[in-house]
């Protein structure tokens, strides 16, 4: 095969690539947009960042009431933590949530999900197949 031919095939061959494989746009962690009304802290935007991530809005928020310390609800686009939270301890609170539970630790990438195997969850990399036993 000449290298004219190479090119070629190469070429045929990136066209049918799937758009979401050949995009270059870099993924990042979303950011809490905060409002606060009296002594409770609301995140306007709590749909958006669960879109983003594609994991469970319970367990996320399940995750965070825990690490600050807050009790509140999940309402339909937002959420209301009854406590005065400041946006950056919500933002280092939803970072830490994705590097244990969405982002792939071997190649870096968000396309991760858990399934359950026998008693254990598992993450597992839809883009590299790496595959974590993880502690919901």
């Amino acid at each position: 095969m000449d290298e004219e031919e190479y090119i070629k095939l190469l070429n045929k061959a990136i066209n049918e690539l799937p758009h979401e494989v050949k995009s270059t746009e870099r993924w990042e962690i979303p950011k809490a947009e905060v409002i606060y009304d009296g002594k409770t802290t609301i995140i306007k935007n709590w749909k958006q960042i669960i879109e983003k991530i594609n994991k469970d809005e319970k367990h996320l928020f399940k995750k965070i009431c825990n690490n600050i310390g807050a009790a509140g609800e999940i309402q339909k686009n937002r959420t209301i933590l009854r406590s005065i939270i400041k946006p950056n301890i919500l933002n280092k609170q939803i970072e830490i949530y994705c590097n244990e539970y969405v982002i792939c630790d071997s190649c870096g990438k968000p396309d991760t999900i858990i399934i359950k195997e026998g008693r254990d969850h598992v993450l597992v990399c839809q883009a590299c197949g790496r595959r974590k036993i993880i502690k919901l």
